[in-house]
C-alpha cells in the first residue's frame, strides 16, 4: 500500500495539473512575469539545455527552417539590411577559406538553375562590358592551351566553311561587306538567315537565288553583328557565340596591329 506522504504528494500533483489545465492563461501570464524578472537565469538555463542537447537543437532548427522558408528569408534580409558590410565581409571570408566548396556549390546551383544563372551572367556582362573583356583577355592569356581546345571544339561544331559553297563564296568575296569596311584578312562567311533556324538555306540559296543567304565579314564585324543582336534582342544563340568570336577578333587585331581600344569605341558607337 502507498505511504500516506506519497499519497498526499500524488494528490497534490494531480490537483496542480488540474489547476493548470483550468487556468492556462493565468499560468502563461505567471510564466511570462517570472521570465521577465529572471532573464539572466532563463538565459543560463537555455544555454545549459542547448549545450546538453546540441543535436536536438540542430534538428529542431532544421525542421523549423524547412517549415518556415519565408520567415528565414525575411530574417536574413533584415539582418543584411542592418549590417550589409558585416555580411559581405563574412561571405568573402567564407569563400576565401572554402574556395573549392564555394565553387562546387556555385556550379551545382548554376546546373540546377540554368536559366537564372544565364540571366545573371548576361546582366553582369551587359552592365560591365569592359570588365568582361578584360577578364576574358586575361583568362585567354593565362590559358592558351585551353583556348586552343575550346576553339577547336567550337569550330568543329560551328565550322567556318561548313559547305563547299561557303568556301567558294569566301574566295570570290575577298573584302568585308560591312558598310565602309575594307578589311581583307581572315574573312568569315556568315549566314544572313541563321542556319539553326533555317537549315534549308544552309547552302546560301534563298528562294532559288544562288548564294544570297551569305555575307562576308571581317572577324571584328562578325563579332559586332552577333554582339549587337545579343545585346539589343537578348538572343541566346548570339550570346553563346560571343566569347569565341571576340577571341578571333582580338587575334586578328593583334596580327594586323589594330588597336583593341579603337574597336571597342566603334562597338560602343554601334550600340548608341
Amino acid at each position: 500500500m502507498p505511504q500516506p506522504d506519497e499519497e498526499r504528494k500524488k494528490k497534490k500533483r494531480e490537483s496542480s495539473r488540474k489547476w493548470r489545465e483550468e487556468n492556462r492563461e493565468k499560468v502563461r501570464e505567471l510564466g511570462r512575469k517570472w521570465r521577465e524578472e529572471n532573464r539572466e537565469k532563463v538565459r543560463e538555463l537555455g544555454r545549459k539545455w542547448r549545450e546538453e542537447n546540441r543535436e536536438k537543437v540542430r534538428e529542431l532548427g532544421r525542421k523549423w527552417a524547412k517549415d518556415n522558408p519565408e520567415k528565414i528569408r525575411e530574417k536574413s534580409r533584415k539582418r543584411y539590411a542592418k549590417n550589409p558590410e558585416k555580411y559581405r565581409k563574412a561571405s568573402r571570408k567564407y569563400r576565401e577559406e572554402n574556395r573549392e566548396k564555394d565553387r562546387e556549390s556555385s556550379r551545382k546551383w548554376a546546373k540546377n538553375n540554368r536559366e537564372k544563372a544565364n540571366k545573371i551572367w548576361r546582366k553582369w556582362r551587359e552592365a560591365n562590358p569592359e570588365k568582361h573583356r578584360k577578364r576574358n583577355r586575361e583568362w585567354q592569356k593565362n590559358n592558351p592551351e585551353l583556348v586552343k581546345i575550346y576553339t577547336k571544339k567550337y569550330y568543329k561544331k560551328n565550322p567556318r566553311a561548313s559547305t563547299p559553297k561557303m568556301t567558294e563564296y569566301r574566295r570570290s568575296h575577298r573584302e568585308c561587306e560591312w558598310s565602309y569596311c575594307e578589311q581583307v584578312e581572315s574573312l568569315h562567311v556568315h549566314h544572313i538567315l541563321p542556319k539553326h533556324k533555317y537549315p534549308e538555306y544552309m547552302d546560301g540559296d534563298y528562294h532559288g537565288r544562288m548564294e544570297n543567304n551569305f555575307i562576308s565579314f571581317c572577324p571584328f564585324h562578325h563579332f559586332a553583328y552577333h554582339y549587337t543582336y545579343a545585346t539589343k534582342r537578348n538572343n541566346e544563340k548570339h550570346q553563346n557565340a560571343l566569347d569565341f568570336l571576340w577571341f578571333s577578333a582580338v587575334q586578328w587585331a593583334d596580327d594586323n596591329k589594330i588597336s583593341i581600344e579603337d574597336l571597342e569605341i566603334e562597338l560602343a558607337q554601334m550600340l548608341g
